[in-house]
């Protein structure tokens, strides 16, 4: 490692507040000293990465307020210094850190509210991939239905919830009071998806769409799918339910491949 490397690092590791001799390295003017110098830019560093996760997570920020918000940046950059190149990225790990770390653990309610903002942001930003249509998929011949499977466009997603997080976050994005945090007899599951205009759209997913859909993003086959829609309907009723459910998710542009092989 060259000098001007060494030197690189133990800057780097000043600014994460790791164990460092870089302030024998920086000479002091008549009116700040080496330690102070360089603290103008460990300030600077931390104010970067807390304007990054502020702009993240606008909802939590709000739900918090500030003192309490200001305490989680600062518990989630000293547990999580920057490995990014790409701000984008720096938060992603903030729905499970606020799952497992104390105090914020004790509220996990915060989990769901970080973990709905990351997947707006996720949807928003997943890769544009052409739709299937529903010409394609009525032109399919019979005996592809045997093996068919789907890919499913990168922005579909589902949130299986435990609490009524997505009624907390709706009431702070229209700027309403948020109602008492409450907890599910079983968890609820929400699909997010973004269409052609790069608009996300939510809506809540019955159990039985739930199933069917889990198993198709895991690129189950149809009749598998089918199958597992007789725990709700009955035998008759499987074929019309399973088509419906497939004509919805080619509308909303949700399937990108129909996978015949």
């Amino acid at each position: 490692m060259s000098d001007l490397q060494k030197l690189q690092h133990g800057f780097i590791d000043y600014l994460v507040g790791s164990e460092t001799d870089i302030a024998r390295h920086i000479q002091p003017n008549s009116a700040l000293s080496a330690k102070e110098r360089l603290n103008i830019y460990a300030y600077a560093y931390k104010a970067r990465l807390k304007e990054a996760i502020t702009t993240d997570y606008e909802i939590l920020h709000s739900y918090l307020g500030d003192e309490q918000f200001e305490q989680l940046l600062q518990h989630y950059i000293s547990k999580h210094p920057s490995q990014e190149t790409n701000l984008r990225y720096y938060s992603t790990k903030m729905a499970s850190f606020l799952r497992t770390e104390v105090p914020f653990n004790n509220l996990p309610i915060l989990s769901e509210i970080a973990q709905i903002e990351a997947a707006f942001t996720n949807s928003f930003d997943a890769k544009d991939v052409e739709p299937t249509t529903l010409k394609q998929l009525s032109s399919l011949p019979p005996a592809a239905w045997e093996n068919l499977k789907f890919i499913f466009h990168p922005a579909v997603q589902i949130l299986t919830l435990e609490f009524n997080s997505f009624e907390t976050w709706k009431a702070l994005t229209d700027e309403k009071q948020p109602p008492t945090s409450k907890q599910f007899n079983s968890p609820n599951a929400w699909l997010l998806w973004r269409d052609i205009e790069l608009i996300t759209h939510y809506r809540p997913l019955p159990a039985s769409e739930h199933a069917a859909l889990k198993l198709a993003l895991q690129e189950e086959s149809f009749p598998t799918i089918c199958e597992s829609l007789l725990e709700y309907f009955s035998e008759d009723e499987v074929p019309i339910k399973a088509i419906s459910y497939l004509q919805v998710w080619v509308h909303e542009g949700f399937i990108t491949t129909l996978n015949i092989s």
